[in-house]
């Protein structure tokens, strides 16, 4: 078996279920209510806690500890290095608007760090896939470790539906044209086949290295939720709807990812 090839098809995979999840915009109208806005923005920020938990920082624990590493520092280094990465693209994102529009921050600052940090969440994913992937045809004779991969990239698959739509619905909130949108939407998931292609051809080397990247990517993902999808989501004249889009969205990638690994 061809594991570059197995990783190419298993990541495609996952980046068309991304795209499934972002198409759903053309269905929504473009000018929503200020209120609907902040459930999507609410949504978008639970969809982000869960996979944070579940599907990035428990499996970098696991990983860590399976590997011998120190996992509780291991994963806070790598956590803190991704907040720390988005906290400095914030600052200049901001910065470059404040130039362009003194005094006024755009919607455009919550939108770019939300597509960037899913984008960046989607890296580890991809290589998850690929590693899972070349490990089972480096050994074809365990036929488990083909089925665990499958299991892995329609799992991956299945959340990613909700985290496309997570990142398109907040893009048509803020005015952007719905084939934009779901052009964004797709994109921020073309990362997985490429890391993923990237990751089975250098597999021996990067293994490693999961648990740093998987925490890394939680650490973005955090940051953007706490800094700004969460404060724009109770800015609505209910404040409770918000908070209604945020339990909906967590309780939704909650139960993808806790059932699937049943």
């Amino acid at each position: 078996m061809n594991g570059i090839l197995l990783s190419l098809w298993g990541t495609l995979f996952t980046f068309s279920v991304t795209a499934l999840g972002a198409g759903n915009v053309f269905w929504m109208k473009k000018h929503v209510a200020g209120d609907v806005q902040c459930v999507f923005l609410g949504f978008a920020g639970g969809v982000m806690i869960a996979a944070s938990v579940w599907s990035l920082l428990i499996p970098a624990l696991e990983r860590a500890e399976t590997a011998g590493q120190m996992s509780w520092l291991v994963v806070s280094v790598g956590f803190i290095f991704g907040v720390l990465l988005l906290l400095a693209a914030d600052r200049l994102v901001k910065k470059h608007l404040q130039r362009v529009n003194r005094n006024k921050i755009s919607l455009r600052t919550r939108t770019e760090l939300l597509v960037l940090a899913i984008t960046i969440h989607n890296i580890p994913e991809g290589m998850a896939v690929g590693l899972a992937f070349a490990l089972a045809a480096g050994n074809p004779e365990k036929g488990n470790l083909l089925s665990g991969a499958v299991a892995l990239a329609i799992g991956i698959g299945i959340q990613n539906y909700p985290e496309g739509t997570a990142v398109a619905l907040p893009l048509i909130a803020d005015g952007m044209s719905k084939r934009k949108a779901f052009l964004l939407g797709s994109m921020s998931a073309i990362v997985e086949p490429v890391f993923g292609v990237l990751a089975a051809g250098i597999s021996g080397i990067i293994s490693p290295m999961m648990p740093l990247l998987l925490s890394l990517a939680a650490g973005t993902m955090i940051y953007v939720v706490v800094e700004e999808l969460i404060p724009e989501a109770h800015m609505g004249k209910r404040d409770t709807v918000g908070t209604f889009g945020f339990v909906l969205g967590f309780l939704i990638m909650m139960i993808l990812d806790v059932a699937l690994k049943a």
